[in-house]
């Protein structure tokens, strides 16, 4: 087991230190006098390469651009979408005002950086004195899942064809990390699946599955065990629930198999009702770093080692990613980061945290206590690969041997384009097109994926 008063002590520095480099960057950015004149909202359906399971054959975005005095934009993705309430929120205020941070969002890290002159990644390297090599291209696993037709009737992939799919995805984009989500066919299927894709695609290309929380313990055992011959990179949180029951299991599964478990709620663990926060919700918006101001649950830490690999929600914010990753490195858990749907400035900001948070040196000759071990940071989880365009300046970002270039650019490095805002522009008439799509797949989707039980567990009659 942990021990946990050292892990207390060396969080408890950790915070303390990202606080101080949070003071500055809120303290020097606002007395640079930016202070915002003005906002452009856009909202896009974006497409889906194929049907995404039952459950989605687009997805919805807003994007924000907000200008300053200065003539500097910062972007956002995932904000609020009503041009005239964030207007009369924000107009008027300094960047770095605590009051509309969560107005923000990602602008307020592309502002920080634009301000600097320097890529966020650089910036934030700078300002908490990181040594370690500098990245220039991110590792990117490919998310993939079962596909149903488009509704231009296109881009199935199927059981059957799953492996050739991946295959595929490996010779036209060089991945070396794939993820599989594992919730459309009945859980002991995916056993078979993984040993077919291991025949086609071999030992070389890393794989790791996502049940979304949704097997039991048992259905996980059966299956871990199932696929211990087949070398899975990590099975990610298999159990779901409460964050006790989560922890549990975890905490079981991995004494009974060999299969490392990943975890985006053991981060380590944090104590979450010390503030009335749900997980991935936060007061600060998306990238507000709230959870830097949650103290570690030392109750979980002293019964449970619930987790291999770390990988928390970039929404986060880098700041708490990096006490999440630098706390979790003590630990001696491995590192990664989970992705929920992100375009290019979403895909733009993991990339630059990733590149704040993860490099570390690794010796030629390994040495005892020096807090780096081989193969212990992991490619980012990313459903990039399944967009059908971006809304980004040059179109989608392209994969070079299964990484992300990083932008370059000041602040996150990415500008919006206003052609592709105006080609996936959201409409009642293509929201109705995808929905009926939809509703269509729905209706017959447990016949198709061949369930012998309904969705409750109950026997199909």
């Amino acid at each position: 087991m942990y021990d946990v008063d050292a892990i207390e002590a060396y969080d408890h520095q950790v915070v303390a230190d990202i606080k101080e480099k949070q003071a500055y960057i809120n303290e020097s950015g606002r007395a640079t006098g930016h202070v915002i004149t003005s906002v452009r909202c856009h909202r896009v359906l974006m497409p889906w390469t194929g049907t995404k399971r039952w459950d989605g054959s687009a997805e919805g975005f807003s994007f924000a651009e907000f200008e300053t005095n200065h003539g500097l934009v910062g972007i956002a993705e995932g904000v609020s979408s009503d041009e005239s309430e964030l207007s009369d929120r924000v107009i008027g205020k300094n960047v770095f005002d605590h009051s509309i941070r969560g107005d923000l969002g990602m602008a307020y890290w592309d502002f920080a950086g634009k301000i600097a002159g320097q890529p966020l990644y650089r910036y934030l390297r700078d300002i908490f004195e990181v040594d370690t090599p500098e990245a220039t291209h991110v590792p990117m696993a490919a998310y993939t899942w079962y596909r149903f037709p488009d509704i231009n009737d296109e881009h199935e992939v199927t059981f059957e064809t799953y492996p050739a799919h991946l295959k595929q995805l490996i010779h036209d984009h060089g991945f070396h990390h794939l993820k599989l989500s594992m919730c459309d066919f009945e859980p002991m299927r995916y056993v078979e699946l993984i040993h077919n894709i291991r025949d086609v695609i071999g030992f070389d290309v890393n794989i790791r599955v996502d049940p979304h929380a949704s097997w039991s313990e048992s259905e996980a055992l059966r299956f871990m065990k199932g696929v211990e011959d087949c070398h899975l990179e990590w099975i990610e949180e298999p159990v779901g629930g409460y964050f006790e029951n989560i922890y549990r299991a975890g905490h079981r599964l991995r004494q009974m198999s060999t299969v490392p478990i990943s975890s985006h709620v053991w981060l380590p663990p944090l104590r979450r009702d010390k503030q009335p926060l749900r997980y991935g919700k936060y007061p600060s918006g998306r990238y507000g770093d709230e959870t830097v101001d949650q103290p570690l649950d030392l109750h979980a830490l002293r019964r449970f080692v619930a987790a291999d690999i770390s990988a928390p929600d970039a929404y986060a914010g880098p700041l708490a990613l990096k006490r999440y990753y630098d706390t979790a490195r003590f630990m001696g858990m491995d590192i990664g980061m989970h992705s929920a749907y992100e375009l290019g400035p979403g895909t733009a900001i993991r990339l630059h945290t990733a590149a704040f948070t993860f490099p570390y040196n690794i010796s030629y000759h390994i040495v005892w206590g020096n807090g780096t071990a081989p193969s212990a940071l992991h490619a980012l989880d990313a459903h990039y690969n399944q967009w059908e365009g971006d809304v980004i300046r040059g179109g989608k970002m392209a994969y070079e041997k299964g990484c992300l270039a990083l932008p370059e650019g000041p602040g996150i490095g990415v500008e919006l384009d206003s052609d592709l805002l105006e080609h996936y522009k959201w409409t009642d008439e293509k929201q109705a097109t995808h929905t009926a799509h939809i509703e269509a797949i729905r209706a017959r989707h447990l016949d198709t994926l061949g369930w012998r039980r309904d969705r409750m567990g109950w026997t199909r009659i």
